[in-house]
């Protein structure tokens, strides 16, 4: 194909050329407004392109109430995805968070929706999801588009079929209007691709927005969107939600449609897979999802995706939650140890709630074979896709030394899948043996952190091993009171040593978000 035999600066510079011409000109901030800012959290309320109804809309509802003012009229479709797409062209501006820009045909499609159920016209009953704007990561085809995932080898290869999520998103009356920016390989802790560059965390531009649904983390950070959909293999919902301090839910495999969705993992090697989750400003937000979702016969868009009916459970006993410190592998840093005490102490003046302090068996080892299932084959196939186009490796690839890790046979591939086999009676045992209802923990041992330091994902890929499901929830910032501490206090050795120096203080790490993870 013709992008197959450019170099990756000449298709780099195209796409880039593409993405400022589907941004208005009126939309468009002078770089003065940002360019020396480090937190430019600010910047899509004080830069004076969004007026006063826009910046209401984009800024003080969240994905539930909104749909609840579209569904009153209140606004029309049309208002709230106008509003949607000038606040991600100001994101994408500050942090470059998007790869596809769609704003033309969105804004139509709300015009479309508003006419087909104009009330007063006595139209249809209205879409679960009439009228709401949702960004999608780069991974998901949207007809008429790239599915690139940063890679210069798939572009100019536009879908010419939604991805089974989107199809379902568009039947329930959502508004898809763009798609976010993504690592290369998709595999690493840094938004970062030859391509379309890297994407910057909005708190801290000298730090990561996480991987591999960065984009789609800063995005949500400056409300650019407010209900946006990830991937998660190892950790790519979640990571990106621990450093843009949002909410991300990483479900089990299957229960939402993952058909048309690009991995880059090599083809047939079904080791650990990849869950579609939802990334949102409020943890309702993700309820809304998953319950539109799973309500609308997955089994027409995907063969793969598991129907399941919802049901809205209330406890009939006591929640028992099983409280782990840490993984066992690294220790976490002294903010994330002050907001997990912080949450353990709120929970257990709750008479509803009982604390069972447990520890997590065998981490390291289930990480380690987590590694070996994501490179089955080796490094053959990724290294292929980057060399059609002459690509580098990104310095967060490089990092985690994915591409050094050797593939193994067939039988070590079954082997590997009779350990995870136990494991899954191991992890079963300790629910049973404590009558648990779900784990607390921290999702990392560290906050976001500078940019290609995200070299770890044990905390979250655990999850994706056994394949549970597991939620990032915001509960704090770093604090002045978040004193670094003395490299003793790692407890796991030389490796848990080298990430714990990560953390050097409050005046680097200062507004940080914390969170703490439920699986």
């Amino acid at each position: 194909m013709a992008s197959e035999m450019k170099p990756y600066q000449a298709i780099s510079a195209k796409k880039k050329a593409q993405q400022q011409d589907r941004i208005p000109k009126a939309w468009r901030i002078p770089t003065d407004k940002f360019q020396n800012a480090t937190n430019v959290m600010d910047v899509p309320l004080t830069c004076g392109l969004l007026n006063e109804t826009e910046s209401r809309i984009t800024s003080d509802y969240d994905a539930t109430a909104l749909l609840e003012q579209l569904k009153a009229g209140v606004w029309s479709a049309e208002q709230v995805t106008v509003a949607f797409c000038k606040r991600a062209a100001i994101a994408h501006q500050l942090t470059n968070c998007l790869t596809e820009i769609f704003f033309d045909d969105a804004i139509e499609r709300a015009k479309k929706l508003d006419q087909e159920y104009d009330p007063k016209s006595r139209g249809k009953p209205l879409p679960p999801l009439f009228g709401l704007p949702v960004s999608l990561k780069d991974s998901f085809q949207v007809s008429g588009y790239d599915t690139s995932t940063g890679l210069g080898c798939y572009v100019d290869e536009p879908a010419e079929d939604n991805s089974a999520l989107a199809a379902m998103l568009i039947d329930l009356g959502a508004v898809l209007y763009c798609k976010t920016n993504l690592p290369q390989s998709i595999m690493t802790g840094d938004s970062d691709n030859n391509v379309f560059g890297r994407t910057l965390n909005p708190r801290n531009k000298l730090f990561t927005a996480g991987g591999s649904t960065g984009g789609e983390g800063a995005l949500l950070a400056l409300r650019g969107s407010i209900l946006g959909v990830g991937t998660d293999i190892g950790g790519s919902i979640r990571v990106p939600s621990v450093c843009n301090g949002i909410y991300g839910f990483r479900p089990s495999v299957g229960l939402v449609p993952h058909s048309g969705v690009r991995d880059l993992t090599p083809p047939g090697t079904d080791g650990v897979r990849s869950a579609v989750g939802p990334m949102a400003t409020s943890l309702r937000d993700c309820a809304l999802f998953l319950k539109s979702i799973v309500q609308a016969d997955t089994w027409k868009y995907d063969s793969t995706s598991i129907s399941i009916p919802w049901v809205d459970l209330k406890p009939a006993h006591k929640l028992r939650i099983g409280v782990a410190q840490n993984d066992g592998v690294y220790t976490p840093s002294p903010p994330i140890r002050r907001g997990l005490k912080q949450v353990v102490d709120l929970l257990s003046g709750n008479n509803d709630i009982e604390i069972i302090h447990i520890n997590l068996p065998d981490v390291e080892s289930h990480y380690q074979d987590f590694i070996s299932y994501m490179t089955l084959s080796g490094s053959d196939y990724y290294n292929e896709q980057f060399e059609r186009t002459g690509e580098p490796t990104i310095p967060s690839l490089t990092a985690i030394g994915l591409l050094s890790v050797p593939g193994t046979t067939l039988q070590g591939f079954f082997n590997l899948n009779v350990r995870r086999a136990e494991a899954a009676k191991t992890y079963l045992k300790l629910f049973r043996d404590n009558d648990l209802d779900v784990i607390l923990m921290p999702p990392a041992p560290h906050t976001a952190v500078p940019l290609d330091s995200w070299t770890k994902a044990a905390y979250t890929s655990l999850w994706n091993y056994l394949d549970y499901p597991a939620i990032v929830i915001p509960v704090d910032q770093v604090q002045d009171m978040d004193f670094a501490d003395d490299l003793s206090n790692a407890k796991f050795g030389p490796d848990d040593e080298q990430l714990y120096s990560l953390y050097t203080g409050p005046e680097q790490y200062k507004g940080a978000p914390l969170y703490w993870t439920r699986s």
